[in-house]
């Protein structure tokens, strides 16, 4: 009896020693775990075990519980099928990758500025905008590649000027499609110059078939596309498109000299210049400085880049040649 008793207790500290553990280092994201039930000792420790979360299929972070900065250990949530980060987060990178069974990914009103969906094949609904245009913080994503989802019909990517374009080419456009890309202008009450018509930003769409697209035939014609305030492009090429028309026309900040193997200068023509950033052509920031009259360039790879230049005007994006 003895030693059938010792048996059981070994196999218990064994199991308990072996047991697979999930790094959680933001006490706000293991909060929001113990809170759901998830983590089962309760207790903030930077770790869950592996086990509680790697059948959960739907996680919703809540803002008023706690405000998440960091999101490792979602990597373990491998049969997650909804995940939710209530507005106002302060996550600035996502990986997802693991991530394979998901199927709906809300992140709005976070700080994001890219999104890797790759490996979400199965993604039907993305939220990724700013539901909430006058506060902070902002997603500022340039580019949503999801030529590797062909089941997405959903994409909410409302209130985001830094946005130039999407990749739809996936092999599967159908006409169940919904597009938000619109932008909210706030003032419209409170200013008597207000025109409804104004464009404050140009997205460029990337189809499967681009001549049906321009043509508004099927299936293109049921898309739903909310682009208040937006003019939508169906291209093949969406670097150039995005390049063609500037955000603003009036006021526009000229840069010299383009190609620049040092220096960029920016003449303001009085426009108070507020941020600016340097982006990859794959939509990855890689530069960004606030209040300048110039940018220096020279620790850039030779290349293409695309500019980004924020002032109360609104956004204007230039394409520079770095030699």
């Amino acid at each position: 009896m003895k030693n059938s008793l010792y048996l059981l207790f070994f196999i218990a500290v064994s199991h308990k020693a072996t047991a697979q553990i999930t790094y959680i280092p933001d006490p706000a994201f293991e909060l929001q775990l113990i809170y759901a039930n998830i983590d089962s000792d309760g207790i903030i420790n930077g770790q869950v075990l592996t086990s509680d979360v790697e059948s959960v299929t739907s996680l919703f972070i809540d803002s008023d519980i706690s405000v998440v900065s960091d999101l490792t250990g979602i990597q373990d949530f491998t049969s997650l099928e909804i995940f939710f980060i209530y507005f106002y987060s302060d996550i600035t990178e996502l990986d997802i990758s693991q991530n394979t069974q998901l199927k709906i990914l809300g992140v709005s009103q976070s700080l994001l500025v890219e999104l890797n969906l790759s490996n979400n094949i199965l993604l039907e609904e993305l939220y990724c905008g700013n539901p909430t245009d006058d506060v902070w913080p902002q997603n500022e994503i340039s580019y949503i590649d999801l030529s590797n989802n062909p089941n997405i019909h959903t994409v909410f990517a409302e209130n985001m000027s830094s946005l130039k374009w999407i990749n739809f080419k996936n092999g599967n456009n159908n006409p169940n499609m919904t597009i938000d890309v619109s932008i909210t202008y706030y003032g419209m009450w409170d200013d008597p110059n207000y025109d409804p018509n104004a464009i404050f930003n140009t997205v460029c769409i990337e189809v499967d078939d681009e001549n049906l697209a321009q043509s508004n035939q099927y299936p293109y014609s049921e898309w739903d596309i909310l682009d208040n305030h937006v003019a939508v492009h169906f291209t093949d090429n969406a670097v150039q498109c995005s390049l063609s028309t500037p955000t603003f026309a009036q006021n526009k900040i000229s840069i010299y000299p383009n190609p620049v193997s040092d220096i960029l200068y920016f003449e303001t023509a009085g426009v108070t210049i507020e941020k600016v950033m340097v982006f990859d052509l794959s939509g990855r920031k890689i530069l960004e400085q606030n209040q300048v009259n110039n940018l220096q360039v020279s620790d850039l790879q030779k290349g293409n880049y695309i500019l980004k230049i924020v002032s109360a005007k609104g956004i204007q994006t230039e394409k520079i040649i770095v030699k």
